[in-house]
């Protein structure tokens, strides 16, 4: 008996061994991610996301664009366009219009078929950029979003 009672507890630490390694994995990883925001941020001075699209950094319009984008996850021209105006104070349809022409050449939006016409948003490159760089795995086969 006192044999079966001392396996049972070994395999109990075991477990609880086991569970620690997978804690201490996961602790660590958010560690890693951390300091890498960290020298990210002393690098750029910020954590914009021109860091990772740096082609929009001069373009405030662009950057605002993908900015509506994260947030929205998916608009068309004119929801894009009224966004745009509610955070700068003006926009037209036509500049948003040439706007996501110039960000779908660059690959950092594609243009999607909805049922009441074109929407866009990110393209995939981009979002999985922005979340490696911030140290968020994710696996696009679970996320239809993107």
């Amino acid at each position: 008996m006192p044999d079966e009672d001392l396996a049972g507890e070994v395999q109990e630490l075991r477990k609880a061994l086991e569970a620690m390694r997978a804690s201490f994995e996961v602790v660590s990883r958010m560690a890693q991610a951390y300091l890498r925001l960290l020298n990210v941020y002393a690098e750029y001075g910020g954590l914009s996301i021109d860091v990772v699209i740096p082609e929009i950094e001069h373009d405030p319009i662009a950057r605002e664009i993908v900015k509506i984008l994260f947030d929205l996850r998916r608009a068309n021209v004119s929801q894009i366009a009224r966004e745009l105006k509610g955070r700068r104070g003006k926009a037209s349809r036509n500049t948003v219009r040439a706007k996501l022409d110039e960000l779908e050449r660059l690959g950092v939006v594609r243009k999607l078929q909805a049922e009441r016409g074109r929407v866009y948003a990110l393209s995939r490159d981009v979002v999985k950029r922005w979340l490696e760089l911030i140290g968020m795995p994710i696996r696009f086969e679970q996320a239809n979003d993107y």
